[in-house]
Formats: structure tokens, sequence, C-alpha cells
């Protein structure tokens, strides 16, 4: 193929057929959302880059079953929600970030906005990960309620709600530091 369209439904096609130059853009296209997602879901750099690796392995051996080329990125988050989720099954256990992962991900070297990022960070991680996801994509990522809905898998007139519950657990557990958070 010569000239190499970017529209996603357009490459998704050609990856279907197992073109791997319409394969590495999408990679390209979609690294940064997919890493950035996981990382805020396990806050462990290299966790976040071997599932990431996972998640972009499993959805291009099931590239055919996507049905819709044009809902590529949902999809995508789709699976990356359930590697993730399977990640946290079979660790079981809490994570917290340190200061020098939040450092790899590029944050400013203010020691206060570090600080302000740390403790928004550890408070995520105390979330179900449902809860973390939800926030992650609506807030952090832009999604639409739709795009969550149909990442998550539940119905879009309830991703609103599960977004408030979300935000008011977040509160809670942010709630004493407020202080800290608007030095």
């Amino acid at each position: 193929m010569d000239s190499y369209s970017n529209d996603v439904a357009t490459l998704v096609t050609y990856a279907r057929d197992g073109d791997e130059q319409a394969i590495s853009r999408l990679i390209t296209i979609h690294k940064g959302l997919i890493y950035t997602i996981v990382i805020r879901m396990v806050t462990n750099s290299d966790t976040a880059r071997d599932l990431t690796h996972d998640i972009f392995i499993r959805a291009f051996r099931k590239i055919r079953d996507l049905r819709t080329p044009g809902l590529f990125r949902p999809w995508l988050c789709a699976i990356a929600r359930r590697i993730v989720l399977d990640h946290f099954r079979a660790e079981k256990r809490k994570r917290t970030v340190s200061l020098e992962e939040i450092g790899e991900i590029g944050v400013e070297p203010d020691h206060a906005a570090v600080r302000r990022r740390m403790i928004i960070q550890d408070a995520l991680a105390r979330l179900n990960p449902r809860d973390r996801l939800l926030l992650v994509l609506a807030y952090y990522q832009g999604f639409t309620y739709a795009e969550v809905a149909l990442t998550m898998k539940i119905p879009e007139s309830n991703v609103r709600i599960y977004a408030q519950r979300a935000r008011d657990r977040l509160r809670k557990l942010l709630k004493g530091r407020e202080h800290e958070l608007l030095s």
C-alpha cells in the first residue's frame, strides 16, 4: 500500500489482512493512550510496560473479532481493562506509587506539584479498579461517556452516575489533605 492513511478504520481494515505497516501505525497512534491508562491503574512503570505489550499482542491476535473498525479505540481500551483486571486478580495486593516512578513518567521537578500528584495517585490506587478506570478514562483521557460505556461494558446512562460516585469516593480519600493539594 503506497499512500498510507492515518484513518483508524482504514488502518484496522488493513491490519485485519495482516498488513504490518497498518499494525505498526495503530500501535504508534494508541500506545501513549494505553500506557497512560495502564500506568494510572497499576502505578508501576515496569508492570505497565509489560501489560501494554500484552494488550497490543492480544488486540492484534483478535483484530478480526472487531465488528466495527471505527470503534477500535474503545475496543482496545476494553481489552486493556480486561488485562489489567486479570493482573489485579493475579496479584491481589495494593499498589503505591513511588517518587521515582512519578519522575519516570515526566512530572515537572516542582516538588509541590510532585507531592500533589503523589497524593492523588495514592488515593486513586486505593479506589477499586472499576472506579479507578472510570476516572482515568473520563477525566485523565477525556473519553466521552459513550466511549467509557463501550470500554467498560456498562450502560451509557449509568456512566454519569458511576463517575459521580467514583468522584465522591476519591473526594473522601482526599479529605483532610486539601491544604496539601491547594498549596
